[in-house]
């Protein structure tokens, strides 16, 4: 029942939209708790992990880090790394980062 309710609703959104209403329901789609797809590349160093998440996550990765900077932490809640023309380069990069499997010093004060 449940397939039918999507498959449904996919419908639905399709007819009232079109393909756009598709597309953009594809591209926004939240990645875990804190964070949407994007194409800006951070390191979440409470969670430890890479992500490539949207303008708003890279923001607050940002305020974050200046806000445990400023207190004197000695672990930061992240790294914002990069932005990218778009989420596929940012996700390449992303692979190639976590198969490298380097320190990740950016997490500590110096």
């Amino acid at each position: 029942m449940k397939w039918f309710f999507l498959f449904f609703l996919s419908c639905k959104v399709f007819a009232q939209s079109g393909t756009e209403g598709i597309e953009s329901s594809r591209s926004v789609y939240k990645i875990d708790s804190k964070y949407f797809a994007g194409k800006y590349l951070i390191y979440d160093c409470e969670k430890k992990h890479y992500a490539c998440v949207d303008l708003a996550g890279s923001q607050r990765c940002k305020e974050l880090r200046i806000s445990a900077i400023a207190s004197n932490a000695q672990v930061y809640p992240c790294a914002p790394l990069s932005a990218f023309p778009d989420k596929k380069s940012c996700v390449e990069k992303n692979y190639k980062f976590v198969e490298s499997n380097a320190k990740k010093s950016f997490c500590y004060p110096k």
